[in-house]
């Protein structure tokens, strides 16, 4: 009899250590953004490293009451660390609002335990914007942003529009640092092709973290030359020595002409007064150049307002 007391206490004794190690010490709901769609995922934060042995959850209580909700397999992908967590896909039913559960878990021998697991703390966004802005340099619009602070993040996703309400994804950029005191430069150069016949241009800059989550920096607008100028005209083309360069402007002031490179480097400048209407200028003391393709930029009163490709001979 004092033999089989010894093995009972020390069942006991092995199954509450096993519960006290595998009790989660927090929960995320991620309703139908996750990685298992509309259905819904669960996500629960261990304490230090993953479990021994994974927990499978057998069944969920809230308030004495079981709630009618089933999970697939755990997925341990994301296990580990400060910031790991387990995910659990829902097969039936709907995950209950209340902010602490009773989870029961199901060891591989069958056993059940249970562990009291409150919902995680406000979510705090793991990247700090300093400053976005962007910009027509050479041939195309140069983006940059700078960030601190950067906790878990993953990547950037930098998103252009052209009327500042729908936005489309223009580049991602993945993240350079995981650290709460550094500075990081990001910059992107969007080409100028996809920008031809607008007026104006909005970038924004969408932060996505590594649990999925996303925040957005303010929005930014770049001022195009679609309004200011019509119909610029290049000639001769290819071109040896004078380039020729008319254009229609929708207003008095100064232009900026620019014989850029491939790379965007400019190889020639030249500023004039012109006036509202047809203008027509020269860029000279051009035989120099290296035979190949260039481009003919112009700029009137500070924005950008057309290019055109050339070939010098």
């Amino acid at each position: 009899m004092k033999s089989l007391s010894i093995i009972a206490a020390f069942f006991l004794i092995t199954v509450s250590a096993f519960s006290q190690n595998t009790c989660a010490i927090s929960f995320r709901v991620n309703n139908g953004n996750g990685t298992c769609g509309a259905a819904g995922q669960l996500r629960l934060t261990f304490p230090g490293v993953c479990p021994a042995e994974v927990p499978v959850i057998d069944s969920v209580y809230t308030n004495g009451l079981k709630s009618q909700v089933t999970f697939a397999t755990p997925d341990i992908s994301k296990c580990g660390g400060s910031n790991g967590y387990i995910s659990y896909c829902v097969i039936s039913g709907n995950m209950p609002p209340a902010n602490t559960w009773t989870i029961y878990f199901r060891s591989n021998n069958g056993n059940t335990y249970n562990c009291d697991v409150a919902s995680a703390p406000p979510y705090v966004l793991p990247v700090k914007f300093v400053s976005f802005n962007a910009a027509f340099v050479g041939n195309a619009i140069s983006c940059k942003w700078t960030t601190e602070a950067e906790i878990n993040n993953h990547h950037f996703e930098l998103e252009r529009s052209f009327d500042g309400n729908e936005f489309a994804t223009a580049a991602i950029l993945f993240s350079a640092e995981n650290a709460t005191s550094v500075r990081n430069n990001y910059s992107y150069k969007d080409n100028l092709a996809s920008l031809q016949n607008r007026s104006i241009v909005y970038y924004r800059v969408k932060q996505v973290d590594i649990d999925g989550k996303s925040a957005y920096s303010n929005i930014v607008s770049v001022k195009l030359g679609a309004t200011i100028s019509k119909s610029m005209q290049v000639s001769p083309n290819p071109f040896t020595e004078t380039l020729s360069i008319r254009f229609e402007s929708v207003q008095t002031g100064i232009v900026e002409i620019k014989i850029l490179n491939l790379t965007g480097q400019p190889i020639a400048t030249k500023n004039a007064t012109i006036t509202k209407g047809n203008n027509n200028l020269q860029v000279g003391n051009l035989s120099n150049l290296s035979k190949g393709i260039y481009l003919a930029q112009i700029s009137i009163n500070g924005v950008y307002a057309g290019n055109q490709k050339v070939i010098k001979n």
